[in-house]
C-alpha cells in the first residue's frame, strides 16, 4: 500500500509530461494545406505531427494581460493602415445626412444570388477572349442593366 501512491504518483507526472497532441497536415487538390486532429479522407496523404502540449504555469495562465496586448497592436496596426493615429480610431464616425438610413437595405436571397451571378457573370465575360468582342460587350451591358433593375427595386444606387 506505501508503496502504490508514489509509483502511481511517479507513473502520472511521467505521462502527464509526455502529453502531445496529433495533428494532421495535408494538402488538398486546390493546393490549400489543412491542419486537422483528425485524419483527412481516404486516399489523401498526411503528415503526423506530434505537438507537445505544455503545462500551464503554476500561477495560471494570464489571458487578460496578453488578450489586452493584443488588442493594443491589432489598433496600432489599424491605425497604421488607415494612416491615422490611435487617438484617430476612437472618434465617432461622421454623420449621414438626412434621409439616408443607418441600417443596410435587406435584400432577399434569391435577389442576392441573382447579383453574385450576374457579378460573376461580367467578370467571366470582362476577361474571356471567346466569340466576338461586340457580342461579349453587349452581354455585359444587358447584365449590368438587369443588375441596376434589382438595385433600383431595393432603393440602392449602384
Amino acid at each position: 500500500m506505501r508503496l502504490t501512491f508514489p509509483l502511481t504518483l511517479i507513473l502520472a507526472l511521467a505521462l502527464g509530461s509526455m502529453a502531445q497532441a496529433q495533428v494532421y497536415k495535408w494538402t488538398d487538390a486546390n493546393g490549400q494545406v489543412h491542419y486537422d486532429s483528425k485524419p483527412p479522407a481516404e486516399g489523401q496523404a498526411a503528415q503526423t505531427l506530434d505537438i507537445q502540449s505544455q503545462p500551464t504555469p503554476a500561477g495560471g495562465a494570464d489571458n487578460i494581460q496578453s488578450m489586452q496586448r493584443a488588442t493594443q497592436q491589432l489598433r496600432e496596426l489599424r491605425a497604421t493602415n488607415q494612416g491615422i493615429s490611435v487617438k484617430d480610431l476612437d472618434r465617432p464616425a461622421p454623420r449621414k445626412k438626412r434621409g439616408e438610413s443607418r441600417e443596410p437595405v435587406y435584400i432577399g436571397y434569391e435577389d442576392r444570388a441573382r447579383i453574385d451571378n450576374l457579378n460573376s457573370d461580367i467578370r467571366r465575360l470582362s476577361s474571356s477572349t471567346i466569340g466576338s468582342a461586340s457580342r461579349r460587350a453587349q452581354e455585359i451591358r444587358a447584365a449590368k442593366d438587369e443588375l441596376r433593375q434589382i438595385y433600383r427595386r431595393y432603393g440602392i444606387k449602384p
